[in-house]
């Protein structure tokens, strides 16, 4: 690819033309009538054309296949090899089969015989031309639809984990290297982690994490990303490419990646198109680290409010961790999708918030209930709705907040919902919390056994709670048992309403 090839709007450059041929005449001759559509050089042999080629980079090269000091075939070799971008065509010292197959084998666009005529020359080069630029312009279209799915790939997830896998599977097709890595400096900046790799040596990286002793500009970030990238076997040459991540114009990560000394090295197009991926990398990963960040601060701020309200009764502190333990673990089984798991923890979290809104004559009534007491009691699913809805983004946790007290026969509250009329999420909800009320101590009575409990949703089946849903809860529980419990809460918790028949239990 051509310098500017990504760019539409690109100036459109009169093409470089090297002539390698040792016979003086066929140079005068070959610089002459190509003068007016070409920029024309010219060289006596292979070595003096390697110093040129070193210097500029050259469009086409005319090469002559017999020559001294370095023939045509080990020039050809090292164009291929070296510099890949620049096309060739060879002259032949007479027609024949065999030396048009040899030519093309080593990867010659075309040949022309000797003695070379003067229509035949610019038709033929005039060709080359034009198949290099509509080559040149399939691989510029071809790197746009890239960069397309690419932005498409990583804004399908705000996981870093998920990002950086999918980063260097993308790269890793689009370049074909022997090693790629991906790493990111953690939030204070002075640590540096990997986050995905991947060799054709199959070489596992010698650290996760490294600390940046040395600072965090660009020549101590390579180094401790080819140190943490198991990468340090030798050091970085043409075919090392590695850019430092930029968001904010500021670092935050490395990505490097290798070729094998068969492969071409990395040319400039290469090197910018890298640029540009390294730069939607960098916004990329910043952005899901952050919304990470966020997305953490606020699971901490809904965990210390579900701990706030339940620390008004010494008997509720952990409760609703551990209710949203066995509903999401529930809701696994069952097989629901990541994102309504999400939702379903953070409504487990909030689905007592309502109490806040209960007096403590009420909320902390030792006894039952009487039946104006328990009216008031079941206002704390709206209450709940009301703070919650003020939160934009946990508008998908109010049906669960306000349904979780629903019975699957339709004498629960606040709506009467019955069946599936319940949102699947709160009848899971449901199961959870009552399970978790009734094998908690009470001040006025013990906590039941977990098999007895076990023993009260499976009579509860098709009338308190959903029949599918308990089974498949009796059943993990029977299986995992105590790994279900949160280590290291107060066992002494409120209990959630269950069946006609455990009445002296549920609030």
């Amino acid at each position: 690819m051509a310098d500017g090839l990504l760019s539409s709007d690109a100036v459109v450059a009169q093409p470089r033309l090297l002539v390698v041929e040792d016979d003086a005449h066929i140079r005068t001759f070959c610089q002459r009538l190509l003068r007016n559509t070409c920029i024309v050089e010219t060289a006596e042999h292979g070595g003096q054309a390697v110093e040129l080629l070193q210097g500029q980079p050259y469009d086409l090269a005319l090469v002559d296949l017999e020559m001294p000091v370095m023939d045509g075939i080990a020039l050809l070799e090292h164009i291929r090899q070296c510099h890949a971008e620049t096309d060739v065509v060879v002259f032949t010292a007479y027609a024949s089969v065999d030396s048009a197959r040899q030519a093309l084998k080593l990867g010659a666009l075309d040949y022309l015989s000797k003695p070379v005529e003067a229509e035949n020359l610019e038709r033929t080069v005039r060709s080359a031309l034009e198949l290099r630029r509509v080559r040149q312009e399939k691989e510029r279209l071809s790197d746009l639809v890239f960069m397309y799915q690419f932005s498409q790939l990583i804004a399908s997830s705000l996981d870093v984990e998920t990002q950086a896998a999918q980063i260097v599977e993308f790269l890793w097709q689009r370049f074909l290297p022997e090693s790629l890595a991906l790493s990111l400096l953690c939030p204070d900046a002075r640590t540096l982690r990997l986050l995905a790799a991947r060799s054709s040596w199959a070489e596992e990286a010698r650290e996760r994490e490294l600390a940046l002793d040395a600072g965090c500009d660009a020549a101590a970030l390579q180094a401790a990303h080819l140190q943490v990238s198991g990468y340090g076997k030798s050091e970085p040459d043409d075919r090392f490419a590695g850019v430092v991540l930029r968001s904010h114009d500021r670092p935050v990560g490395f990505l490097h990646l290798t070729r094998r000394p068969e492969q071409p090295p990395f040319d400039a197009a290469e090197r910018r198109l890298l640029g540009i991926f390294a730069g939607q990398v960098a916004a990329s990963l910043d952005n899901a680290r952050l919304y990470q960040a966020l997305r953490d601060q606020n699971w901490q701020t809904i965990a210390a409010l579900a701990e706030a309200i339940e620390a008004r009764d010494a008997h509720t502190f952990g409760h609703s961790r551990q209710v949203t333990r066995y509903a999401v673990r529930l809701a696994e089984e069952v097989g629901l999708a990541a994102d309504r798991l999400e939702v379903l923890t953070y409504a487990g979290l909030l689905h007592d918030v309502g109490k806040i809104g209960i007096r403590d004559q009420i909320l902390l009534k030792p006894g039952r209930l009487d039946d104006q007491e328990f009216a008031v009691m079941q206002q704390h699913p709206h209450i709940g709705v009301r703070i919650i809805e003020r939160v934009s983004g946990l508008r998908a946790v109010l049906p669960i907040i306000e349904s979780h007290h629903e019975r699957y026969d339709g004498n629960g509250y606040p709506q009467g919902l019955a069946g599936e009329d319940i949102p699947l999420e709160a009848r899971i909800l449901a199961i959870a919390d009552a399970f978790e009320a009734m094998t908690a101590d009470r001040a006025y009575r013990p906590a039941m056994a977990p098999e007895e409990a076990l023993e009260v949703l499976l009579r509860g089946r098709g009338t308190a709670w959903d029949p599918h849903l308990v089974e498949r809860f009796v059943e993990i529980y029977r299986r995992e048992g105590a790994r279900l419990r949160v280590e290291g809460l107060v066992r002494q918790l409120p209990v959630s309403s269950l069946p006609q028949e455990a009445v002296g239990i549920a609030r």
